[in-house]
């Protein structure tokens, strides 16, 4: 399986929200509502270099912290854990295989948490058209959907914006303001390559605090970034009977196996 990152550009990017995430909680300490917390609206994120901002007081993440997966799990056949070295590289994503005899690449994927597109890529592998859509909510949760194959005619819309893709270079580019999903929705109806390699790759990140695996000095020298300091084991933010489903699967990399730099 052949995977590619994002080269995201050195420049700070800049969001805007509209609408808070799904059901689900803080990471941190819980925020008591106050009349001066900026309007899900207004409020804008910004990686500096080194750490991401808000503009205002975000909205609370709810609490417990749950969400949907992006994928109907039955299909399912193995799993990728975030936080782990795959092909030679880090990769602070996970993400889902489909290999079951019966399995095609028509797998539908859904947005597992309302939130805003900001960023995309369109890129080739072996000469097929994948797609990698970055979405932000509200309250500072980002998620990263990659290998999309076939859109739906919504996000197709959006994606004909982005330049013409090129083989490997998975570059990614900012979406004009505005462009929201709600939870549920259909993000594509396809995944993978149609050679028989159906995959798709899911990463969550945290973008109000570092994770743990951020406290130890050597291993942030090793993963600086805006992702990786902030990527969380998405695994245990499903809900009870999701979290059971995925924890039994299969590991999917004969390599790193489940281990993880971030889930235990």
């Amino acid at each position: 399986m052949k995977t590619f990152f994002s080269v995201v550009g050195v420049f700070p990017l800049i969001i805007s929200f509209l609408g808070c995430g799904s059901s689900g909680s803080e990471l941190g300490s819980p925020t008591s509502p106050s009349n001066s917390r900026s309007s899900p609206f207004s409020v804008k994120w910004v990686y500096n270099g080194q750490t991401w901002e808000a503009s205002g007081i975000p909205p609370s993440c709810p609490i417990p912290l749950t969400f949907d997966t992006p994928v109907e799990l039955s299909e399912v056949t193995s799993i990728l854990y975030p936080g782990q070295l795959r092909g030679g590289w880090y990769k602070p994503h996970g993400g889902f295989r489909f290999d079951a005899a019966s399995e095609s690449d028509e797998i539908t994927v859904v947005a597992p948490m309302t939130s805003t597109v900001y960023r995309a890529a369109r890129y080739l592998v072996d000469g097929e058209i994948q797609y990698m859509f970055d979405f932000i909510n509200a309250c500072g949760l980002l998620h990263r959907l990659d290998h999309l194959r076939d859109l739906s005619p919504r996000l197709q819309g959006i994606a004909k914006s982005l330049p013409a893709p090129l083989e490997g270079n998975s570059r990614t580019f900012p979406i004009r303001a505005g462009q929201n999903v709600f939870v549920g929705e259909t993000i594509a109806t396809s995944v993978g390559l149609s050679s028989g390699n159906i995959f798709l790759d899911w990463g969550v990140y945290d973008l109000r605090t570092q994770n743990g695996a951020s406290a130890n000095p050597m291993w942030l020298a090793k993963h600086t970034g805006e992702l990786a300091p902030y990527a969380i084991c998405w695994l245990d933010y499903l809900s009870p009977a999701d979290r059971s489903i995925v924890r039994s699967l299969p590991s999917a990399d004969h390599q790193s196996g489940a281990s993880s730099d971030y889930c235990r």
